[in-house]
């Protein structure tokens, strides 16, 4: 069994009016991530690892960092700029993508294989749209997910490409890179629920505050207890 925490230390003020920024770590030794069995399809390079839960010196990728949906309110209308998702080396890049609800979503195909994208939101189908070598960007329409769920894709063809897209109700969130650093500007005065989701590892909440002209850091520290395995 493997037991996973997240700690965040408390802040009662925030800086810059209305920033929170911080780190999300993995204490302990990492789960060892297995090779991928890429051998069905040749056109795929054979050896990339799984990249569920990736670590570098302790910091964690991947997460998404944002005020939990439902306790902020915006007026603004989402960006038209789309996230875009490649499929390359037989891999989604990135793995883990947020966005504002009504955000457009594309996805590109630079491998020199087919592939299909497979929609999947609370574990039901969405959509199912194949994408062969030299195809246009493919349009994808994230409105399936409501703010809070997350739309996942995944090619039927090669089952290990997963790809996660957090669907949120503002645009005060941001996702980890391989630093486990991220940052939310431009939060106005009052109090929030900070939440971090990893799609291994999970949901966990804090509560802050942000105040007029005063700034504070927030933690994020993920826990791997190794006696629990």
């Amino acid at each position: 069994m493997l037991r996973l925490s997240l700690l965040l230390g408390c802040v009662s003020s925030v800086a810059f009016a209305g920033s929170v920024k911080g780190t999300v770590l993995f204490e302990g030794e990492p789960p060892t991530q297995p090779v991928l069995k890429r051998t069905s399809d040749p056109k795929c390079t054979q050896n990339r690892t799984d990249e569920a839960i990736m670590v570098t010196k302790g910091k964690l990728a991947g997460v998404v960092v944002r005020i939990q949906n439902g306790t902020a309110a915006t007026h603004a209308p989402p960006p038209t700029t789309p996230v875009v998702i490649d499929q390359k080396d037989c891999m989604y890049e990135p793995r883990v993508v947020a966005i504002v609800a009504g955000q457009p979503v594309a996805v590109h195909n630079s491998d020199n294989t087919f592939h299909n994208v497979h929609g999947i939101v609370m574990g039901k189908d969405a959509f199912n749209k194949p994408q062969a070598p030299g195809d246009p960007t493919l349009a994808i329409d994230a409105s399936v997910a409501k703010p809070g769920e997350v739309l996942a894709l995944q090619c039927d063809i090669h089952p290990w490409m997963k790809s996660y897209i957090a669907v949120n109700d503002t645009p005060y969130f941001a996702v980890t890179g391989s630093d486990g650093a991220f940052e939310i500007k431009g939060l106005p005065e009052g109090t929030y629920t900070l939440e971090a989701w990893h799609p291994t590892l999970g949901t966990k909440t804090l509560r802050i505050v942000i105040g007029k002209a005063k700034r504070g850091d927030v933690t994020a520290r993920f826990s791997y207890l190794a006696r629990d395995m």
